[in-house]
């Protein structure tokens, strides 16, 4: 038997304590894939272009704050990305990993760290890296919760790593930026560090209408809070809609899971 929910917040019924800008950006685009990852908790180990991102954060945050050498960045990026492999193998056998990604992500990993390194080395030492920030949309009892890569005094920067480069800035990664400059009360910019076989080089954009994009963060999340609000049982939230599985965004490892649910 399903109950309608008689909790107050019906996040810490639903074991949710808080949000973030990933989280949000994810309701938007695939509510589905946000039921199955926060109230189903669907994890999986990532994929080649994730590593790599994580990786070049890593080696800026050590070029900066430790004075490492750029070789010594290098082997350990290497290392840490063959590690973030290894350990989704373990921890997620079933999921598949394409080998002609991984060797492609991993050759081009030198040159994105190249890059990133010889641009952030002319704005110095950041005040902060990885700082946690948090922000709370009106109405809504959690915080949602983010960590800024670079803070310089009144400017938050963001790397992002890509293979193409926006002509502006996504709408996903605004609200992201968004959401880290209004807590801190700072100007955000996007540094993304552009490699292909022929071009490699960082542009910088700015966010701009911060609060035009608050404003939605703050809607998106009155909506997830009246979503969770509908029953405390999950399935009967899951089956309020249904997964497009034509989606691209969809991996066969997420179908399977959704067909747990959604069956």
């Amino acid at each position: 038997m399903n109950f309608k929910l008689t909790n107050n917040d019906p996040f810490e019924l639903h074991e949710i304590d808080h949000l973030s800008p990933s989280s949000i950006n994810t309701f938007i685009q695939d509510k589905e894939a946000w039921i199955m990852r926060y109230l189903f908790k669907y994890k999986h180990g990532g994929s080649p272009a994730m590593w790599r991102g994580t990786v070049v954060d890593h080696a800026v945050g050590s070029y900066l704050l430790e004075k490492r050498e750029e070789a010594d960045i290098l082997k350990s990026a290497l290392l840490e990305f063959d590690n973030h492999y290894k350990k989704c193998k373990k921890d997620f056998p079933e999921q598949i990993v394409e080998e002609s990604k991984l060797d492609k992500e991993k050759r081009a990993l030198p040159s994105y760290i190249k890059t990133a390194l010889a641009f952030y080395e002319t704005l110095g030492k950041p005040t902060s890296y990885q700082k946690k920030v948090e922000y709370f949309a009106n109405e809504v009892p959690i915080p949602i919760i983010g960590y800024i890569d670079l803070q310089y005094e009144n400017i938050i920067r963001d790397i992002k790593t890509t293979a193409r480069l926006p002509s502006e800035v996504p709408t996903a990664h605004a609200r992201q930026l968004s959401v880290y400059a209004k807590a801190e009360g700072c100007m955000p910019v996007l540094d993304y560090v552009y490699v292909t076989a022929k071009k490699a080089e960082v542009v910088t954009l700015r966010v701009t209408d911060v609060d035009q994009h608050i404003k939605e963060v703050e809607r998106v999340a009155l909506a997830i809070m009246r979503l969770l609000s509908y029953s405390n049982d999950k399935y009967e939230i899951a089956n309020l809609s249904y997964p497009n599985y034509d989606s691209w965004m969809w991996s066969e490892e997420e179908k399977d899971f959704a067909r747990t649910i959604w069956s």
